[in-house]
């Protein structure tokens, strides 16, 4: 997995959550040879913001290279701070990123030096004590992207999702092939927005049934079209990208109560590549 900075676009910085020798937290990889990595910096910056705006004041920073860990076998060795946590109040994500790799320039690859040089951006590990969730880290990782990309069963939170995530650059989500159903006075389907938001944004406004522009645009200034499962979620259908088009609200109607409706479908599966059966 990737950060991502706050408009959703992933950030060449390649991340991991997990365990390592016995201590979970979040493990980003060093940046380099060439430009692996290398938005290091600004990923640890996004990732220091985001723990300080999740209310975590300190963390403990492990270096994390296998040369590393091959020749300086305790964690203790390995901890890059002098004490035992590394602050993360006073001062700016920018300031705060510097000083802890800053912290990373007394090691080289098989243990301490005295004098700083080399390095800092090395494969750190992230510990926040007393926290073993990974909800917790994608939370930090995917910043506002991970509560916006959260399936609902609620129509107006989804559209306020959609509305949101409509204009973030967006990598085609897997959505639900069983999405879960809610008993109310209904029944209802919990919702992928990340779904409905790529289907809309694929679409550049323009209805996958009949090729015409959107009939009108939306307050924020967005076409506005529909996003109709081709299957019914009610028959089984998926919330997924290969199950959902576009469409304009007269097409959609026609899909739903034209005696044509079933030769119309078998044309969006001729036409739209991305469609499965």
């Amino acid at each position: 997995m990737h950060v991502f900075d706050n408009n959703g676009i992933e950030l060449k910085a390649e991340c991991s959550i997990g365990e390592e020798d016995g201590v979970y937290g979040l493990i980003l990889e060093s940046w380099g040879p060439g430009d692996r990595n290398k938005d290091y910096n600004i990923a640890l910056d996004y990732i220091i913001e985001r723990l300080v705006d999740s209310g975590v004041s300190q963390v403990v920073v492990y270096l994390a290279s296998s040369l590393v860990r091959k020749h300086m076998h305790s964690l203790d060795e390995r901890k890059i701070h002098p004490g035992e946590y590394f602050t993360l109040i006073g001062n700016s994500p920018r300031d705060i990123r510097l000083k802890m790799c800053g912290y990373q320039a007394y090691f080289s690859r098989t243990g301490r030096k005295e004098i700083p040089s080399g390095n800092r951006t090395k494969r750190i590990l992230i510990n926040v004590p007393g926290i073993y969730s990974d909800s917790f880290w994608a939370s930090i990782i995917h910043g506002e992207l991970s509560e916006l990309s959260q399936p609902t069963d609620d129509e107006s939170l989804l559209n306020m999702r959609v509305n949101k995530l409509i204009k973030k650059t967006l990598s085609q989500p897997e959505g639900s092939r069983k999405p879960v159903e809610v008993e109310r006075l209904q029944k209802v389907y919990v919702r992928d927005p990340m779904v409905k938001a790529w289907i809309l944004q694929q679409s550049k406004g323009i209805c996958e049934n009949c090729d015409k522009n959107a009939p009108f645009y939306l307050n924020d200034g967005s076409p506005y079209l529909e996003v109709h499962h081709v299957i019914p979620l009610s028959s089984g259908g998926a919330d997924t990208t290969d199950n959902c088009v576009a469409l304009c609200p007269n097409c959609h109607r026609e899909l739903h109560y034209s005696k044509n409706a079933k030769e119309l479908i078998e044309m969006l599966y001729v036409n739209i590549n991305r469609l499965q059966k």
